[in-house]
């Protein structure tokens, strides 16, 4: 499930699978001068692949290895959404959106 944040900070836990998944889409006043700093974390012990909508376990995009592995993205364009993918099982990621 993708959440969509409208506090100046808030956060979820994103349960993802072996299929790629929304885990956060940016808010409808992103911009380069205004972007949504987003923090996704990996507390689990399967790794997580973050990346657009074509990521794939383990490719196109940034792999969070697990026990606490993070990643900070800038989102600038409204409705621009961060995909994750599971290695495998069904991890969660805790996804924190600041400012």
């Amino acid at each position: 499930m993708s959440a969509v944040f409208t506090a100046p900070i808030s956060g979820d836990d994103v349960a993802l699978s072996t299929t790629a998944a929304p885990v956060v889409t940016a808010g409808p006043t992103a911009s380069r001068s205004e972007a949504e700093k987003i923090l996704i974390q990996n507390n689990s012990a399967i790794a997580v692949t973050v990346g657009g909508a074509n990521v794939a376990a383990g490719s196109n995009g940034v792999v969070l290895p697990g026990s606490g592995s993070a990643l900070t993205i800038f989102l600038t364009n409204p409705g621009e959404t961060v995909y994750a993918v599971a290695a495998s099982g069904t991890p969660t990621v805790q996804v924190v959106r600041v400012g």
